[in-house]
């Protein structure tokens, strides 16, 4: 090496950097018995691998007369102090290539068109990185400037939002949330008496899910709050844990009934602005006009070839439960806030405060306890706090329209992890896509957490085939619907989800609901469905109903997996 090189500059751990003769820069760091090399400033970029020094020495000899992409460094001194002050402070940057190698892998087991990798360590996003596409068709690469969609990681902005207020005085988490918007009304008296802003963040209310009042709504969020009176009740008040975008939502809506200002203007003001996040978006709309941001995609069948995701289920109704997007970029600067306790380039964001009461548990979320890796869940505000591995992790995940992302604080490590990807088939990750990446960088016992959920999504996948198969396998045959199709048609009504049309075209009926038209199929008598799951659209089986006339008059069934509703028709 005292021949070839003019100098060794400094060997820090595994992390080595050389200069040539013609005072190029080449770093080398030893990874698993491997050697990497990266030429200059494509540091970030480094491919390279060989095996033994000796391998290294006549590699850089060869570049050093072949590589045609070579440049000199004019600030060495500069670069050299960079780079030692980097290596001092991230005792992290030797797994970063082990990270990439297994998420490549990640990637073509599960069929991930694009996936982008956020780490930060103190006050440091230390790890940006995107891979594979954004948009497939055009092969778009992702990048960490792209843009995804969070979805419920949109929670913890809401619940900090509602800390804030309630550290200024403007509310109180713990009193009915009626005291703060009067037309707020709740299924009963009790829930009326009872239910706080506390309750509504940390899903304890008893309320199930009703997602169908927002999926692809065209309700505004003061009228999707107006039907939370509908909402019956499954649990009895603080009896357990019911997941519940609707409660977030209305929470945002009790918030702008306060302040005046809209749950978007609020977000803005107080945590996108401060923290310089401005390249995150509230509606498709404003993602889409950047230009840069990730289509989604799903397998319609078993061939493995992906298809982009039409059907927009989320609506801007839904707001304070799920519609942030943004980009590793801007969510560093989120994560930055969190791990140093509000704090953002040396400015009080948020208090403290409000962080420490984000993180004081409401409700068990997991009873059961699935993994031994992984301790029961607790749902604070807008996170779930619990073990992994013996370090005390804080995270939450989200899923919407073949999004899918993991946040992940590890507060005694000073780390925080964001994955997010565009493949429906691997959405059942999202629950342990950080832990992949965290196993790799503490260094610590590796859970084989893909094979796992492979095993479980094979199973679930052929499940439903069989679900299916035995539901077809009840169709009475040589059937007839009682009446003629046109006797169907006609405009269907229900007070929670509003209008349904079925339409008869060419003679055949079509169920026009939602942003979607799809063909009726006949089951058997008064029954039909909808084959859409190679279109990536929702399925449902309505059965029409006749009053004491005998003439066609309701549709019952279940909107978006809600409980069964009825549809009056309206329009005969």
């Amino acid at each position: 090496m005292a021949i070839w090189f003019e100098s060794l500059i400094m060997a820090l751990k595994s992390t080595y950097i050389f200069k040539n003769q013609n005072h190029l820069y080449y770093f080398v760091i030893e990874v698993g018995g491997e050697l990497i090399v990266s030429e200059g400033d494509n540091f970030s970029l480094c491919q390279f691998q060989v095996n033994n020094w000796t391998t290294m020495i006549t590699y850089l000899q060869y570049i050093q007369q072949t590589h045609c992409m070579r440049k000199k460094m004019i600030l060495i001194v500069f670069l050299h102090l960079t780079f030692f002050g980097y290596s001092q402070t991230n005792p992290f940057q030797q797994r970063f290539p082990l990270i990439d190698r297994y998420i490549d892998s990640l990637m073509k087991t599960w069929n991930i068109p694009g996936l982008a990798l956020g780490i930060v360590y103190g006050d440091q996003l230390i790890y940006g990185k995107g891979y594979g596409y954004r948009d497939l068709e055009n092969k778009l690469p992702v990048q960490t400037a792209t843009i995804f969609p969070i979805a419920s990681n949109t929670k913890l902005f809401t619940a900090t939002t509602a800390c804030m207020l309630a550290m200024e005085g403007k509310l109180s988490l713990d009193k009915p949330a009626k005291t703060y918007m009067p037309s707020l009304n709740f299924f009963n008296d009790e829930l009326n008496a009872k239910v706080t802003l506390r309750d509504m963040l940390s899903h304890r209310t008893g309320l199930p899910t009703y997602n169908g009042i927002w999926v692809a709504s065209p309700y505004s969020r003061k009228e999707t709050v107006e039907k939370v009176i509908y909402m019956k009740p499954q649990l009895g008040f603080r009896e357990g844990y019911i997941y519940n975008n609707m409660m977030f939502a209305a929470s945002g809506a009790v918030m702008e009934n306060i302040t005046g200002d809209s749950w978007e203007v609020i977000t803005r003001k107080r945590i996108f602005q401060p923290l310089e996040m401005n390249s995150s978006f509230f509606t498709n709309e404003e993602m889409q006009k950047t230009g840069n941001f990730a289509h989604a995609y799903f397998e319609p069948d078993s061939t493995r070839n992906l298809k982009r995701v039409t059907y927009i289920a989320q609506s801007e109704a839904l707001g304070p439960a799920g519609t942030i997007k943004s980009n590793i970029e801007d969510m560093s600067h989120w994560m930055i806030m969190q791990l140093n306790k509000g704090k953002y380039k040396g400015r009080q964001v948020v208090p403290d405060s409000v962080i420490n009461e984000t993180l004081i548990p409401n409700n068990i979320a997991d009873r059961e306890g699935r993994w031994n890796e992984v301790s029961n869940s607790l749902y604070g505000l807008g996170r779930i706090v619990q073990t992994y591995k013996g370090y005390k992790i804080t995270m939450h995940t989200g899923s919407i329209d073949g999004y899918y992302s993991n946040l992940t604080f590890i507060p005694s490590e000073k780390l925080a992890v964001f994955v997010v990807h565009n493949s429906q088939p691997a959405g059942i990750l999202r629950s342990v896509l950080a832990f992949l990446i965290i196993d790799r960088l503490l260094n610590i016992s590796r859970t084989n957490w893909s094979e796992r959920y492979m095993s479980i999504y094979l199973k679930d996948k052929a499940d439903d085939i069989k679900n299916k198969d035995s539901i077809r396998a009840t169709a009475v045959k040589n059937t007839v619907p009682s009446h003629s199709l046109k006797d169907f048609a006609g405009t269907y009504y229900n007070p929670i989800y509003g209008d349904m049309n079925i339409e008869l075209d060419d003679n055949y009926l079509f169920l026009v609901f939602r942003k979607q038209r799809s063909p009726l199929l006949h089951f058997h008598f008064d029954q039909f469905i909808t084959d859409e799951h190679l279109n990536g659209r929702s399925d449902f089986r309505l059965h029409f109903l006749t009053n004491s006339r005998g003439e066609i008059e309701r549709i019952s069934f279940r909107p978006f997996g809600d409980p069964v509703a009825e549809f009056v028709k309206i329009n005969k």
